[in-house]
């Protein structure tokens, strides 16, 4: 189960972070895109997080 502060890994092939590992920051619920992870390295444009449907990320033991 994902939840916050669980570290996990982008399945999303359009993302700037696919294959890539970050921790969870908070889990919404009732919305299109209810998980934002926050990642160690930055985009293009200086952004370090994203929200992902729950589908999209895998948990990383």
């Amino acid at each position: 189960m994902i939840k916050k502060g669980s570290v996990v890994k982008v399945l999303r092939p359009e993302s700037y972070w696919y294959q890539d590992c970050g921790t969870v920051a908070k889990v919404d619920t009732d919305i299109k895109y209810p998980v934002l992870v926050r990642f160690s390295k930055e985009a293009y444009n200086g952004v370090n997080s994203t929200s992902f449907m729950i589908e999209e990320l895998t948990l990383v033991e």
